[in-house]
């Protein structure tokens, strides 16, 4: 990403508010998987980690129940730091072809910075895990529900760990 999209990303999403904290100090994630993660109704088609890609990713491609209208996209990021994590979130914006994506600030936004398109697609960063949730099929589905139980499932995973 060129530097001069970037800033203007930066002041866009005001970055200045959010990059480089988490409550959570220090502690990471690592090896982090979606293999043995169930949604409620939804079954995983496909879950691929490329441990090759900068930084490590988690792409993966559910449906509900039988349908083939109603997918969902679920991208992980795996980065070695908060302030990483936040640059690849900078980085999913670039890539994100609408300017009505707005920051979640409420009680129930998932992460500790969050960016939702409605309730179509949320961008969320949890300490140095980004986390893109999205539709990818004909039939819009909610996923709010999805990224705040995908968030509790970081927090458990970070919670269970002692800080690095």
């Amino acid at each position: 990403m060129q530097a001069e999209q970037k800033r203007f990303l930066e002041k866009r999403y005001g970055a200045r508010e959010w990059y480089g904290y988490t409550k959570h100090g220090r502690r990471v994630v690592k090896d982090f998987s979606l293999d043995k993660w169930e949604i409620p109704g939804w079954t995983p088609q496909r879950v691929e980690r490329n441990e090759l890609a900068k930084p490590p990713t988690i792409r993966s491609l559910w449906r509900r129940g039988e349908s083939t209208t109603q997918l969902l996209a679920i991208d992980m990021f795996e980065c070695a730091s908060v302030k990483a994590a936040h640059d690849q979130l900078i980085e999913a914006f670039g890539n994100i072809e609408s300017d009505a994506v707005e920051r979640r600030t409420g009680k129930n936004s998932p992460g500790d910075v969050a960016f939702a398109l409605d309730d179509t697609m949320v961008l969320f960063a949890r300490a140095n895990l980004v986390a893109l949730i999205r539709n990818v099929g004909p039939k819009v589905v909610r996923v709010g529900k999805i990224a705040r139980e995908l968030d509790r499932l970081l927090l458990r995973r970070l919670e269970s760990k002692p800080p690095a």
